[in-house]
């Protein structure tokens, strides 16, 4: 029985289908209209691009935006959706975005929460949203949200305004960046280079030659792939990510960004397999003979996830950190996913495997040797009394944050310095448990906790 998410994803790729022919006549009407506003004011506009969603996109911004999580049926994710339409009105300059802008707040007339269109009553456009918005690579782009009335209903749209130059920069980073959820073994590099690209276009060719040749070529020779932890670490987290790839396009026909979850998948391998390994080539041909394996078998991500025994753990971090992946394994895609990428290459029972990954992600955060030292100075009963509360506390504040970049390698570096630093500051402070408000300690700690993300 498969997840019920993946009905609700197929319905509205079906409905998308059946209502395809009424969407590509609107994305008509959406061009004739501005295109007479702007050779009406004679704005020197190149032309525009325009789409329908595509059964791909659908599918995979329903899973990335977890519109399964509030949406009941198709219609509601179709309503949902703000770029279902999409148009792109492309002029010369950078500067002429703005001329352009202006241009169409002027043939529009200001109502409630919308413009609506002077040249046809059926077409609203969101100008009361600051223009030109921030992008999260931190370029401006003009994107303003719209919607068209058609036979008594409202079909979302988005239109963009973009320079040759942003159109050009756009394309490049769609197609070698956002469509890239392929690990890249110098992923900061490449964006230092294609941010150099941006501000630099009279060298553009030149810099696209180095991203291709740094990030495609070199990046299966990198050198630093003999057995170091650093390399023999992205060498596997490129492996994973590649595997996921192409079982997730298998699976569900798209594929979505699993670089820092790779990361962190990699991590838990080195810890179980190799650290304390006598033979760890050896171990590195079997991991090398295993992913070619899991190659050519096929991995399944649309069915729930079982466990051959129900989780409990006298751990309190590890029992409740536990219990909440559990009960959210099955609800969260994001979560569902890394699951069962780290079920298929771990060996072991579901069971198993689940157990020893909560527990070393305790031992990522609370180093053990570290924190058995820890409170001296009172009782032993105490004490082990205040690390539980704490380590509790900490399992709860990221059960709070519930992302799935908890288990991020830069967010658990980030936690487990900023649960260092509280503790090794309550030490100092606490001479008796009775004179401390404990409650105020674990408000504390889980405020820390959650302003890491």
């Amino acid at each position: 029985m498969r997840l019920e998410l993946f009905d609700l994803i197929d319905k509205s790729s079906e409905l998308l289908t059946l209502k395809n022919p009424s969407f590509k006549y609107i994305e008509s009407k959406l061009i004739s209209i501005f295109d007479e506003i702007l050779n009406k004011d004679t704005v020197d506009t190149v032309g525009f691009s325009s789409r329908v969603k595509g059964e791909a996109s659908l599918k995979e911004k329903i899973i990335r935006n977890k519109y399964y999580l509030d949406c009941e049926d198709a219609n509601d994710v179709l309503k949902t959706l703000p770029d279902l339409i999409g148009v792109t009105i492309e002029c010369r300059f950078i500067t002429d975005e703005q001329i352009v802008f202006d241009k169409l707040v002027s043939n529009f007339t200001k109502s409630e929460n919308y413009y609506v269109c002077n040249i046809d009553e059926n077409c609203f456009l969101n100008f009361f949203v600051f223009q030109p918005q921030q992008q999260r690579n931190g370029f401006n782009i003009y994107r303003i949200d719209g919607y068209y009335m058609f036979n008594g209903e409202k079909v979302n749209f988005e239109l963009q305004i973009k320079s040759l130059v942003h159109k050009f920069w756009s394309e490049i980073e769609h197609e070698v960046v956002y469509k890239n959820t392929h690990f890249i073994l110098n992923d900061k590099f490449m964006k230092l280079v294609l941010t150099s690209v941006f501000n630099s276009l009279e060298v553009v060719d030149n810099q696209l030659q180095i991203v291709y040749d740094q990030m495609i070529f070199e990046g299966t020779q990198n050198k630093d792939f003999g057995m170091s932890e650093q390399g023999f670490k992205l060498f596997l987290a490129k492996s994973i990510s590649d595997l996921y790839s192409q079982k997730m396009v298998d699976s569900l026909g798209f594929t979505t960004d699993f670089k820092n979850c790779s990361a962190i998948l990699s991590q838990y391998i080195y810890i179980t397999d190799f650290i304390r390994n006598d033979m760890p080539q050896v171990k590195m041909v079997e991991y090398f003979e295993h992913f070619n394996l899991l190659k050519m078998t096929e991995i399944d991500f649309t069915y729930p996830i079982t466990f051959e025994t129900s989780f409990s753990n006298p751990d309190p971090f590890i029992d409740l950190l536990g219990k909440y992946f559990t009960d959210i394994i099955n609800v969260d895609y994001e979560w569902h996913v890394f699951f069962v990428m780290l079920f298929v290459i771990e060996p072991g029972s579901n069971s198993q495997d689940f157990a020893q990954f909560v527990s070393i992600i305790k031992n990522l955060l609370i180093n053990p040797m570290w924190y058995d030292k820890k409170f001296e100075t009172i009782s032993h009963i105490e004490a082990q009394k205040l690390k539980d509360l704490l380590s509790t506390s900490l399992a709860k504040a990221l059960i709070e944050v519930g992302k799935i970049e908890i288990v991020h390698e830069e967010k658990l570096y980030a936690v487990m310095n900023g649960f260092r630093d509280y503790v090794e500051l309550l030490e100092k402070q606490i001479t008796n448990i009775n004179q401390v408000d404990l409650n105020e300690i674990q408000r504390n700690l889980r405020k820390n906790i959650n302003m890491l993300f």
